[in-house]
């Protein structure tokens, strides 16, 4: 099975770009979809590195949130606007290649004009998207799977003898590309020692307010978080208002 790469930005779609990784997984092959270029060896330029893993994969699909287009980096600067930021790059390299992308719009969020792009990325503005909401999340995912499946299927004169591997477009195998471990909720404790329970006890208060990616989101934060104080706050983030964001807070502190 060919590859699909999920490009997203982490504080715009984490829990989106998660919950449609698991959902994927399920109907195609589990090493056929991947996140991040998080195996790129220290010294290795990044660049060349990122265009490597596009290259093997068949399809990508670039996770559109609200805040995808304006995201700022810590010197005021919006990231697309920044030739080596990562998203940019990823999405970049599969346009070049001629690599199918799939915008995926969540939380709401609109597709952005070509005028909005850099050069680069002006090509995305006329890819169809696709949309997932919270309420419609299986039927979409459902529309999205079919879109997908002409790009995965292999021509049967191309499937290689038994014990052999299907290559990717680039000719290695898609296996290569490394997948983000999941945490699983409930069971036993995070790597940076955050109890399962109050990992699921935080992703249930969370899933009032935005719903089911709730635990996903819980989950992907909690292995950036030292303590179950960090980790409500980091999620906090998630919720639309302040005030609802105060009663989330003031729940997870009961």
């Amino acid at each position: 099975m060919h590859a699909i790469f999920i490009s997203y930005r982490r504080d715009d779609s984490e829990g989106e770009a998660g919950r449609l990784s698991d959902d994927l997984a399920e109907t195609f092959a589990q090493e056929s979809v991947f996140m991040d270029v998080d195996a790129i060896q220290p010294g290795r330029d990044f660049r060349k590195a990122i265009d490597e893993s596009i290259h093997k994969c068949s399809v990508l699909l670039a996770i559109v949130g609200r805040e995808w287009l304006e995201s700022k980096n810590g010197s005021g600067q919006r990231r697309l606007d920044d030739e080596n930021d990562f998203v940019r790059l990823e999405i970049a390299s599969a346009l070049q290649r001629d690599i199918p992308v799939v915008p995926v719009l969540v939380r709401g969020a609109r597709m952005p004009s070509a005028d909005q792009l850099p050069d680069d990325l002006r090509e995305l503005a006329y890819r169809n998207a696709v949309e997932l909401s919270h309420t419609r999340w299986k039927s979409d995912v459902q529309v999205l799977i079919r879109a997908l499946r002409p790009y995965l299927e292999v021509p049967k004169e191309a499937i290689s003898p038994p014990g052999n591997s299907f290559d990717g477009p680039g000719g290695s195998p898609a296996a290569d590309l490394k997948q983000k471990p999941n945490v699983e909720a409930g069971q036993g404790a995070s790597s940076t020692g955050i109890e399962g329970a109050v990992i699921e006890r935080v992703g249930k208060e969370l899933a009032t307010y935005i719903g089911p990616v709730a635990e996903i989101v819980v989950k992907r934060a909690a292995k950036r978080c030292g303590s179950a104080t960090d980790l409500c706050s980091m999620v906090a983030q998630e919720i639309e208002t302040s005030a609802d964001r105060a009663r989330f807070l003031a729940a997870c502190r009961r």
